[in-house]
């Protein structure tokens, strides 16, 4: 009779191993490197060469077929100038208004305006580069984290690679002059950095909290998953950053929040439902009120679902960095939604980014067979077709409007003039004039005067008295504002009477524009 040996008692689990202080020592899955190796990205039938390949044209042809940046990003950039061109950080000279959402942003295109003189090819440049990084990033930690059977996180990371590269709105943003595509990319970067202990996760993370208002949020979240020295080295630079806007601009809070805020107002949910109407099977008034959510809703019945699968098994690995960037990104989603935040385009980028992740780890888990994939790619690749009008229309519209009345300016005024108007970005890259700006971005008495009610705009012109005034041609007709709170008059007595103190200069784009083309007034008396 043989004698049964005892058996030895199991190990007990241990998910995340910690050294005898309590630091959190990273998993094997975690210290494997950031990035997929060189083979892995050279793989012909892997998820990462040929979206890299259809990333970079599909950006190169949005940067052919839209030659100047977005309308606000130019605001940026005269910030960027003047500080380059060591006037400091003004949009007009002498005047240090937080005008713009990014500080280091801003200063990334101050450096593009010192050494490449056009912050429109540094800003592509450098976006296009950082759009590759997240292509990266992201398809690495899916491959990574997103576990399955039957190959699912392959297949995750090749429906999140595609989209990102192939869906025409991530390559418009690209091409935009904006921030947003370089945050995703500081998202993903710090969520990796932040799980594997790295020594760059601390200023990463304050990095993150300073580069917009939504980044202080985004941080919150990917800290959860991080070091605590590296949280303490993160709000210690984020504190450093906090103290410097202040002291130089008297606040940190970026203007451009306090006027968007208050002059488009935060109506809710409801009133906001365009922020995720599109990510849903249903069809309710106002949910694809915008181009982007229209494109959105040829996918929204598969969108919808496998988000929701997607996110089931990432909350299995909800503390995995995968996670922690996806849910970075759904908590600006979140915030706009809830507050029905006034919509500008680029600012669907990290919403979206959340969503199709999301939506990459649920997709193989809801289908099976290559037939409903190849008609996904089919979709996606044709939208360039619609995109096209869409994005084409709108960069026309600003150039033959807002740029052709920068132009018109350039050729009159004098350096020095002072310029009441609304599309303060590319006029004012073009011309050295003092703007004062309808919506307060840069004017902050205006935002204030704007939420007291009728007649701000009579009020303003009154102590500002600008040499020119740009505005729509119903003002010339109409009480209402073109957007935003308060009527810019008191009455239609006190709108002609101001006007009469102005003659029409021209007319800009007014066969194309009709009532809302752009006329350029000058005071005569």
């Amino acid at each position: 009779m043989t004698k049964k040996r005892p058996t030895r008692p199991a190990a007990p689990a241990v998910e995340h191993p910690s050294h005898p202080t309590g630091t959190r020592v990273p998993t094997d899955r975690e210290r494997s490197g950031v990035l997929p190796g060189l083979r892995e990205i050279s793989d012909p039938l892997g998820p990462f060469l040929l979206p890299l390949l259809l990333l970079i044209l599909a950006r190169i042809f949005a940067w052919l077929a839209l030659p100047v940046a977005s309308e606000d990003a130019y605001i940026t950039f005269r910030y960027a100038r003047h500080l380059a061109n060591g006037h400091g950080f003004v949009y007009n000279p002498g005047d240090p208004v937080f005008g713009f959402s990014s500080p280091a942003w801003t200063l990334w295109t101050a450096l593009g305006c010192a050494l490449a003189q056009d912050p429109v090819f540094w800003t592509r440049a450098t976006t296009l580069l950082a759009d590759a990084l997240t292509l990266l990033l992201v398809g690495h930690m899916i491959v990574r984290e997103a576990d399955g059977p039957g190959g699912r996180a392959r297949a995750a990371a090749w429906c999140f690679t595609f989209f990102f590269a192939v869906w025409p709105y991530f390559s418009v943003v690209a091409v935009s002059g904006m921030e947003s595509s370089p945050m995703l990319t500081l998202i993903a970067l710090t969520a990796v950095t932040a799980r594997r202990g790295s020594v760059g996760a601390g200023p990463l993370l304050g990095l993150l909290a300073l580069w917009r208002p939504e980044g202080v949020a985004c941080a919150a979240v990917i800290a959860l998953g991080a070091r605590p020295r590296d949280r303490v080295v993160g709000l210690a630079v984020f504190a450093a950053g906090v103290a410097a806007l202040t002291a130089y601009f008297g606040s940190p809070i970026p203007q451009s929040v306090i006027a968007k805020s208050g002059v488009y107002g935060t109506p809710g949910p409801w009133a906001g439902r365009f922020w995720w109407g599109w990510a849903l099977p249903l069809r309710f008034k106002g949910m694809l009120a915008t181009g982007e959510a229209r494109h959105l809703s040829a996918l929204s019945v598969l969108l919808g679902p496998a988000a929701v699968a997607g996110a089931i098994a990432l909350w299995r690995r909800r503390t995995s960095a995968l996670a922690l960037a996806v849910s970075a990104c759904l908590v600006v989603w979140l915030g706009y939604a809830l507050l029905g935040v006034a919509y500008f385009y680029w600012y669907l980028l990290l919403p979206l980014a959340g969503v199709a992740t999301l939506a990459a780890v649920g997709l193989p888990r809801l289908v099976r067979g290559g037939l409903l994939y190849a008609g996904i790619a089919l979709l996606v690749a044709t939208m360039w077709v619609d995109a096209h009008d869409l994005y084409v229309g709108r960069a026309q519209n600003e150039y033959y409007g807002f740029a052709a009345v920068a132009d018109w300016l350039r050729e009159h005024v004098r350096p020095g003039d002072k310029v009441m108007l609304e599309p303060i970005g590319i006029v004012g890259w073009r011309n050295p004039v003092v703007v004062v700006d309808e919506v307060g971005l840069v004017s902050p008495a205006v935002a204030k005067r704007r939420l007291q009610g009728a007649g701000w705009y009579t009020d303003v012109a009154g102590a500002e008295r600008p040499d020119w005034i740009v505005v729509r041609r119903t003002a010339l007709t109409g009480t209402a504002a073109f957007a935003g709170a308060g009527p810019p008059f008191r009455s239609r007595a006190e709108r002609d009477t101001f006007f009469s103190r102005y003659a029409q200069a021209t007319i800009v784009d007014e066969q194309a524009a009709g009532e809302n083309a752009l006329v350029i007034l000058q005071k005569v008396r």
